[in-house]
C-alpha cells in the first residue's frame, strides 16, 4: 500500500534502534503521543508523518529518528495500550495469600472486569482504529495476537492458583477456560463502546463478572 510521504514506501526495511538516553525516550514517548492524536482525527490511511511530526512540534526528518514509517509508529502505538489493556485482566484470578478465600476471589474478578473497562473507555477510538488496521496489516493482527495470548496465559495461571488452593475444581480445563472468559469480557466491551452496543455499564459489568464467577464455580456477589 503506498503513501503520501516519500519515505513511507521504504517502512521497515530498518527500524530504528529503541533510543539509549533518556531524551531519546521522551522525544519518542512525543512522537507516540503525537501519532495518537493524529490517529484518531484522522484515521490510519489519512494519518501522515508530516502531520505526526508537526503535532509533535518536531522536524519531519526527525520522526525517522525513531520510527522507519507510518505503520511503524502505529504498532508501537497499539502494542502498547494492548498491553496496558489486557495486563488489567491478566490478575483477575490470583489472590494475594491473606485474600485466598471464594468472596475474596470474586472481588477479584469484579476490579478487573472494571479495570478493562475503563482502559477500553479511555481507549475507544484507537481500539476501533485498531480493528480495522488488523485486516490489512499482518503485523498489527499479530500485536493483537500476542497481546490476547499473553492476557490468556496470565488468566489461566490464576485459574490455576485458584484451583491449586482449592476454590475451582480441579478438572476445568484452564486454558479453554480463560481463552472463553477473555473472548467474552473483549466481545461484549468491543461491542458495547465500538460498535454501539445498546449496553449500561454498571449493568454489563456486573453481568461479565457473575458470569465469569460463575463459569470457574464461585458464589456470586453478594452471597
Amino acid at each position: 500500500m503506498g503513501s503520501d510521504d516519500p519515505q513511507e514506501d521504504a517502512a521497515d526495511a530498518g527500524s530504528p534502534a529503541l533510543p539509549a538516553t533518556e531524551r531519546g525516550r521522551r522525544m519518542r514517548a512525543r512522537l507516540l503521543d503525537a501519532a495518537r492524536t493524529v490517529f484518531e482525527r484522522d484515521g490510519f490511511l489519512d494519518a501522515r508523518v508530516t502531520d505526526i511530526s508537526a503535532t509533535a512540534g518536531v522536524a519531519h526528518g526527525s520522526f525517522y529518528t525513531y520510527f522507519g514509517s507510518k505503520t511503524e509508529v502505529f504498532r508501537a502505538l497499539v502494542a502498547g495500550t494492548m498491553d496496558d489493556l489486557y495486563s488489567s485482566l491478566g490478575d483477575a484470578g490470583a489472590p494475594p495469600a491473606e485474600d485466598a478465600d471464594r468472596h475474596g476471589a470474586v472481588g477479584r474478578i469484579d476490579r478487573a472486569n472494571r479495570r478493562f473497562v475503563a482502559m477500553y473507555l479511555q481507549n475507544t477510538a484507537l481500539m476501533a482504529l485498531f480493528e480495522q488496521v488488523t485486516t490489512f496489516d499482518p503485523e498489527v493482527r499479530a500485536v493483537r495476537q500476542a497481546a490476547r495470548e499473553r492476557m490468556v496465559g496470565r488468566v489461566r495461571h490464576s485459574i490455576e492458583q485458584l484451583q491449586a488452593d482449592g476454590l475451582v475444581a480441579a478438572d476445568l480445563d484452564a486454558a479453554y477456560s480463560a481463552h472463553a472468559l477473555v473472548a467474552m469480557v473483549n466481545g461484549l466491551v468491543h461491542y458495547w463502546l465500538v460498535l454501539g452496543g445498546d449496553f449500561e455499564q454498571e449493568r454489563l459489568v456486573a453481568t461479565m463478572t457473575r458470569l465469569w464467577v460463575q463459569a470457574l464455580g464461585l458464589p456470586p456477589t453478594g452471597t
